[in-house]
């Protein structure tokens, strides 16, 4: 297989990213273990909806194409600037590539701290993303008070324009750079029960109403620790208590159906540092969800089914510095993504779903990479896919997500460690499909601006 020919000197992982180059050379899960949340936690942001037959993950759907994953590889930030980005307190950045010949998956984060005193400060953060699976834009504000010790408490909600739609969630631990012993306990849709079933929302404002009759209640952790001199550990974890809920329209109450949900996540990440200019890394990562709904009396056929999505990946990872400019940045993963959807009524007008997709996914980047200067590089990404079992049966803008794309791109920028950078590039693709783009791959674009 040429994916293991092309990357038997290096290993892993797509949700790991790297650090600041004078801090050494790590990588995190910080920004996977956020994707995983926000899934959860921002359920209206999904291309389907709150309420979608198509499950919590909603991760196939008619748009996306078998190009979209080495899509996304090409357009993302990549290892070491995920996780410069995750290290600082403030900042902004961008990225958006090409995903077809009309639509860029795009992505925007701000986040900034303000001290309120001595330990006390405000936190905000903004995330936007506009993908085919997803159309977010969601506001973080939180109040974290610190020990001189390195211990915190937080409180945070969520600001949606769908007031039922906000959330609650408090957390404590113990911080300082490079570890971590965190807690957090929320409470999904925290005013759902008061707005819908309280205030009683008139049916002309919302047809459907819904009603928690178990509230969705999630707890998260994350670890991040350093083992001697060498060794580094970092896990994450997330995991939403069994809920309940009931969707009926407020006309007719017995029309509708009742929902039981359960979602979960973990990561770990181990690496060995031999020195500041090489790491070596691998990881494990999971998310599962699950959707069990049964109609209401009066409820329909279709409403009455089992649906679990699972996510799972796992690689290594290498990042070097070979000259005092350049780097390298190297990463494969194993992942596998089935989908099982079993109606319990044989009246149901739809079949059952039992589909699997696994792929070889990786970079390797060499990267011309200063403190202040021009940067530029030029990479080699794969992602080698096929459908294990299932073919057909999940919705696909070509009829399939299986296709065996390698990819070379070549990007320059400009740098400022710790302050501003850009990147523009161009992928040119080996093997096109069925599109007449013939070897163009897409551009893409990033910036990212600290203070």
């Amino acid at each position: 297989m040429r994916c293991t020919v092309a990357f038997l000197i290096i290993a892993v992982a797509a949700p790991c990213r790297g650090q600041s180059d004078s801090a050494g050379l790590h990588a995190t899960l910080a920004a996977w273990a956020e994707d995983a949340w926000l899934r959860l936690l921002d359920r209206d942001a999904a291309r389907d909806g709150r309420l979608s037959d198509q499950g919590i993950l909603q991760r196939f759907n008619p748009t996306i194409d078998p190009d979209y994953q080495i899509n996304l590889i090409r357009a993302r930030f990549g290892l070491l600037d995920d996780a410069d980005w995750a290290r600082h307190a403030r900042g902004a950045r961008y990225w958006g590539g090409s995903i077809n010949t009309r639509d860029f998956a795009e992505g925007a984060e701000f986040k900034e701290v303000v001290p309120l005193g001595r330990r006390w400060s405000t936190a905000v953060d903004f995330m936007k993303q506009d993908l085919p699976e997803l159309t977010r834009s969601l506001v973080r504000i939180g109040f974290v008070r610190r020990t001189d010790a390195g211990f915190f408490s937080s409180i945070e909600g969520t600001l949606v324009p769908l007031k039922p739609s906000s959330d609650l969630e408090a957390g404590a631990g113990w911080r300082r750079p490079g570890r971590e012993l965190a807690l957090y306990v929320a409470v999904l849709d925290a005013f759902s029960d008061l707005i819908y079933q309280d205030l009683e929302v008139l049916n002309a404002a919302a047809d459907t109403a819904l009603d928690y009759e178990r509230q969705p209640v999630t707890l998260r952790g994350n670890l991040d620790l350093r083992l001697a001199t060498r060794w580094r550990v970092e896990g994450r974890a997330g995991v939403m208590l069994p809920a309940t809920l009931r969707a009926y329209v407020q006309l007719f109450p017995d029309s509708g159906f009742r929902q039981r949900e359960r979602y979960g996540f973990s990561g770990l990440l181990v690496e060995w540092q031999g020195n500041a200019g090489l790491t070596l890394g691998g990881f494990a990562t999971y998310v599962r969800a699950v959707t069990d709904r049964t109609p209401l009396p009066d409820g329909r056929a279709l409403d009455d089914f089992r649906l679990t999505e699972r996510t799972m990946q796992a690689g290594g990872l290498l990042l070097a510095r070979v000259a005092p400019e350049w780097v390298i940045e190297s990463w494969l993963a194993r992942s596998w993504r089935p989908e099982r959807k079993v109606y319990r009524n044989a009246a149901a007008p739809a079949a059952d779903i039992d589909y699997q997709d696994v792929a070889w996914s990786g970079q390797a980047v060499l990267e011309r990479r200063p403190e202040h200067g021009f940067t530029g590089g030029i990479t080699y990404e794969l992602d080698v896919r096929d459908v294990t079992r299932g073919a057909g049966e999940v919705p696909a803008r070509e009829g399939s997500l299986a296709r065996h794309n390698n990819e070379v791109r070549l990007e320059f920028g400009w740098r400022a460690a710790n302050h501003w950078a850009f990147q523009l590039g161009l992928g040119l693709d080996s093997d096109p499909g069925m599109w007449p783009r013939g070897w163009f791959g897409g551009g893409h674009g990033r910036f990212v601006l600290y203070w």
